[in-house]
């Protein structure tokens, strides 16, 4: 666990300089430094605060619940919701900091009020009785078996995620969209945005992988040039999606420079173009997507926890599609008819090159299914697609060396060698040179005729 050192006058430092709640405590519980913003949130001058104990406080349920006993106990942060005299809610959290013994010195806390979040929340599940009618219009896209651009809703996971959808798309609040690169993230933005009461402004995607490092500041929040008198304005994304909603892609590649300015512009409700000494008011609404787990990078400080917290209102997850085999089944099939339209001819799956796709992991997802659909079908010279007409590297990837095979009172090693002995004769029945062999196999062409005379009884 990592150990924070402080000094009274890095404690004193911090206190001036930080205008929200800061209280610190010693490591009895008694406060010894507090903020002015502190003062409000419990009732008291910040002078009052100081001298008292953190047990008394809660005891009198001024504090509720204390977060410092909870700290000096666990030795750790601690992060919890609390309740202000004034029935304000507040995220607070606690941080211990340690002297050269290893014993707590000091523990330091700071919260923000977290009200206006709480009752969204409650307006939300207020919203329940509406949740029949969003039950019927799922049902019957299920019945469809509705597609909007290549995102299927058929099963159980992706219409839970549409029922997320449906409730949280007409309220004005920040979502998170987690899955996989190809799970149908942007699809689900857009629904949301065109189910949303910004829907006739516009729909701007900034993408925080591919802008230069140089850039990124003014794409994102634009820049002002020249002198007072003569002044160019260049908008950048937040002034271009005004009135309408922002698309934060792999939201969790922003630099971590420009993390700090997002939140302090979602907390001013304002942004500041570069080279602007003037705030102009923020109108969009914030839908972000990323590939890694968030809230795992903001546990390692890679990702500014506040932030996480204000974008991460609402998270949707989306499952890759080779856990939705409903969706799977539809998505081949769709696109197999999708682009034997497009290229004008009929094409059909044999069950058997059908069940192979199925097997395939779809690491890529809908991109790079949507990519093998369209080539099967462009190269295939058979109305019936079959196995052998499918890219090699998905043969391969949809056979089960173990099928049918018993594993009991089997060996690591023959259980291998049985595995090799059903790649080897996959290969041989598809192809027809042991040179071909070797290149899809990826090993060299004496080493599949070793193996061959290995496996390959005499008379074969």
């Amino acid at each position: 666990m990592a150990k924070f050192h402080l000094t009274p006058n890095s404690v004193q430092e911090i206190i001036d300089t930080y205008d929200e709640d800061v209280i610190v405590t010693n490591r009895e519980g008694i406060i010894i430094k507090a903020t002015r913003i502190s003062g409000q949130y419990y009732g008291m001058q910040p002078e009052e605060l100081i001298g008292k104990s953190v047990y008394d406080l809660q005891s009198a349920d001024i504090f509720s619940p204390a977060i410092t006993p909870m700290v000096l106990e666990q030795k750790k942060k601690v992060i919890l919701i609390q309740q202000t005299p004034s029935g304000a809610k507040v995220l607070i959290t606690g941080i211990p900091f340690f002297n050269e013994h290893g014993e707590i010195e000091y523990v330091i806390s700071y919260s923000y009020n977290v009200s206006e979040l709480l009752v969204i929340q409650e307006y939300m599940k207020d919203l329940e009785f509406e949740m029949s009618k969003v039950q019927e219009e799922l049902s019957l896209l299920r019945k469809q078996s509705l597609t909007i651009d290549g995102l299927v809703i058929e099963s159980k996971e992706i219409v839970e995620a549409f029922e997320i959808v449906y409730r949280v798309a007409p309220l004005d609040v920040s979502v998170v969209l987690e899955g996989e690169r190809g799970t149908g993230k942007t699809t689900m933005a857009k629904v949301i945005h065109t189910n949303s009461s910004r829907k006739n402004g516009p729909f701007i995607e900034f993408d925080c992988a591919t802008i230069p490092i140089s850039m990124f500041e003014k794409e994102l929040f634009g820049e002002i040039t020249g002198t007072t008198q003569d002044s160019t304005i260049s908008p950048g994304s937040l002034s271009i999606a005004g009135g309408g909603t922002l698309y934060l892609k792999k939201i969790d590649r922003l630099p971590i420079h420009l993390q700090n300015k997002l939140l302090k512009t979602l907390k001013d409700g304002s942004f500041k173009p570069v080279g602007s000494e003037k705030s102009y008011p923020l109108d969009v609404r914030l839908i972000s997507s990323t590939e890694t787990d968030l809230y795992e990078a903001s546990q390692s400080n890679d990702f500014i926890e506040e932030l996480y917290f204000l974008l991460t209102i609402i998270p949707i997850h989306l499952e890759p599609i080779r856990m939705r085999k409903e969706d799977l089944c539809s998505l081949i099939s769709n696109h197999l008819h999708h682009f034997s339209k497009k290229y004008k001819t009929t094409k059909l799956l044999s069950d058997s090159a059908f069940k192979l796709l199925l097997k395939v992991e779809w690491k890529g997802n809908i991109h790079e299914l949507r990519n093998v659909m369209e080539r099967i079908v462009v190269q295939s010279t058979q109305s019936t697609i079959g196995i052998d007409d499918l890219p090699p590297e998905y043969r391969l990837q949809g056979d089960d060396g173990l099928t049918d095979f018993d594993l009991d009172g089997q060996t690591l090693p023959s259980i291998l060698e049985h595995v090799e002995m059903k790649v080897l004769e996959s290969a041989r029945h598809r192809y027809k040179t042991t040179t071909a062999m070797a290149r899809i196999l990826g090993i060299s062409q004496p080493s599949v005729v070793r193996k061959l005379k290995k496996y390959t009884s005499p008379d074969d």
